[in-house]
C-alpha cells in the first residue's frame, strides 16, 4: 500500500467518524432536553450558590413517588443563573432547591415564569402535592425561565467538642442539650437529642426561634464528661453561631470508663445549683431538686433532713407556682399506704388540694399513688404512677424544711 492510498483510508474513516458524531448530534438535539434560567427572590435579587435540580417522579394514588433516576442538579452562580442538560424528555418533572452547602435552608417555590406564562403552586396543603409540576418533551429547550422563591435560613450553632488537653473529640456519638429563653425571662424552652462529631470534633445544632430576642445555653455530654458554652444571643440576620466546647476530663481507656449517666446529669450540669428559699408567709425553706424518680426524690430530702413539699392552703399554692414558674415537679401527696387515703410526706394533715379538672376522682385510681404539679394544667394537681408516662419525664421535685439550715465552717466540722 502506497502512502496516498493509505491517506486516502484514513481520511475515509474520519469523514466516516463524522458523520457519526453529527448524526448522533442531531439525535440529541430532537431528543435532549435543556432547561436554563434565574433564581430570584421576592425582591427581584437573585439567590446564589443553591442546589437547583429536575426530578422526576410519579403520582401512586395520594402518594407520590420518586423517580429511581438521579437528580439532573446545577448550582446558581453569583448572578442566580443556572443551566441543567442534558435531560431526558420525561412525562412529571418538578423542580426542587436546596439551601448551598452547610445552611440549614428552607426554600418555597412562589412561582415559575417560562416565556410569556407564570405558574403557581396548586392549591394542596401539604407537600409535595402543593409543588408546580410539568412535563419535558423530546426537543424542548426552556430558556431564561424565572424562579421565584422564598428562603428562610435556619440559623445554627456551630460547634467543636474537646476533651480538657485540647484534644478534639472525633467521630463521636454524643449527647447535647439546648436552652433558650427570653431576656425578659417569661418563656424559653429546650431540646435534647444526639449528635455525631465529625473527624474534626465539629457538630451542627439548629436553633429555634420563637420571635422573640432569647439566649441560648448550649450543653454536651460524651462518655460521663460534660461541657456547656456561655449564654449566648443570636443577634437578628446571624446565619450561624461558632462555640468551643471543652469537656471537664481527658478520654480514658474503655475499661476504666464509668457507666454512661442518665440525661439528667446534662440537665442538672446546665441548671445552676438549687438554693433554699424562705416563704415568708410561714418561715419555712423550699428548695428544687433533680431526681431520677419520686423514690430518688423522698431519698434526697431525707438526706436533707426534709420533706417532698406539703401545700397547705391556696396561698401557699400561689406562691410555689410563682417561685417554680413554668416548673412540672414532684410534691409530697401520696396515697400509697391506703388507697384512697391521701398523706402528705410529711405526715401533715390534708387540708387543701387543687386537682386539675381531668382529675374528676380527686386522682382515686388503683394505679396512680402519687402527685405532680402540672406546669400544662396551669400549675394544678395531677395523680400519676411512680414509673411509666408523666412519671418518666417528672425529673424535678420540690423539697421542704421548717427552717432554713445552717451553713457548718469547716472548723465545725
Amino acid at each position: 500500500m502506497n502512502f496516498q492510498s493509505f491517506k486516502q483510508k484514513i481520511r475515509y474513516f474520519v469523514g466516516i467518524a463524522v458523520l457519526c458524531f453529527l448524526a448522533s448530534s442531531s439525535t440529541f438535539a430532537q431528543e435532549g432536553v435543556t432547561v436554563s434560567g434565574r433564581v430570584v427572590n421576592e425582591a427581584g435579587d437573585p439567590v446564589v450558590g443553591i442546589s437547583i435540580a429536575i426530578q422526576p417522579y410519579k403520582v401512586m394514588g395520594n402518594r407520590l413517588e420518586e423517580g429511581v433516576v438521579p437528580l439532573w442538579e446545577r448550582q446558581t452562580d453569583a448572578e442566580g443563573n443556572f443551566s441543567i442538560w442534558p435531560i431526558t424528555p420525561m412525562e412529571s418533572v418538578r423542580f426542587v432547591l436546596k439551601g448551598a452547602v452547610g445552611e440549614q435552608t428552607t426554600i418555597q417555590i412562589l412561582s415559575i415564569k417560562i416565556n410569556e406564562i407564570t405558574l403557581y403552586p396548586r392549591g394542596h396543603p401539604h407537600p409535595p402535592f402543593n409543588t408546580i409540576q410539568f412535563s419535558l418533551e423530546a426537543g424542548t429547550e426552556i430558556e431564561d425561565a424565572v424562579i421565584t422563591v422564598k428562603t428562610d435560613i435556619r440559623p445554627q450553632v456551630r460547634a467543636r467538642l474537646v476533651f480538657a488537653d485540647g484534644t478534639p473529640v472525633t467521630n463521636a456519638q454524643i449527647r447535647v442539650r439546648m436552652i433558650r429563653t427570653d431576656l425578659d425571662g417569661s418563656g424559653g424552652g429546650s431540646s435534647s437529642g444526639g449528635k455525631q462529631t465529625d473527624t474534626d470534633g465539629y457538630f451542627v445544632e439548629n436553633l429555634r426561634e420563637d420571635g422573640e430576642t432569647q439566649f441560648y445555653t448550649l450543653g454536651v455530654e460524651h462518655l460521663g464528661l460534660l461541657a456547656k458554652a456561655p449564654p449566648f444571643i443570636l443577634h437578628e440576620g446571624q446565619p450561624q453561631v461558632h462555640l468551643l466546647l471543652t469537656l471537664n476530663g481527658n478520654q480514658v481507656p474503655p475499661a476504666e470508663r464509668p457507666l454512661p449517666p442518665t440525661s439528667d446529669a446534662l440537665i442538672a450540669f446546665m441548671n445552676p445549683p438549687s438554693v433554699w428559699i424562705v416563704n415568708p408567709a410561714n418561715g419555712h425553706a423550699y428548695k428544687r431538686i433533680y431526681c431520677d424518680n419520686i423514690a430518688d426524690a423522698m431519698e434526697q430530702a431525707t438526706a436533707e433532713n426534709a420533706y417532698l413539699v406539703s401545700i397547705n392552703d391556696k396561698a401557699e399554692n400561689e406562691w410555689l407556682q410563682g417561685v417554680f414558674e413554668r416548673e412540672e415537679f414532684w410534691i409530697g401527696l401520696s396515697d400509697v399506704a391506703e388507697e384512697g387515703q391521701w398523706a402528705w410526706h410529711s405526715g401533715e394533715p390534708v387540708e387543701y388540694t387543687d386537682w386539675g379538672e381531668h382529675e374528676r376522682d380527686g386522682g382515686n385510681t388503683e394505679m396512680k399513688d402519687y402527685v405532680i404539679m402540672s406546669r400544662y394544667g396551669n400549675g394544678r394537681w395531677g395523680a400519676t404512677a411512680p414509673e411509666g408516662g408523666r412519671a418518666s419525664f417528672t425529673k424535678k421535685a420540690v423539697i421542704e424544711r421548717p427552717d432554713m439550715p445552717v451553713e457548718k465552717s469547716a472548723e465545725d466540722n
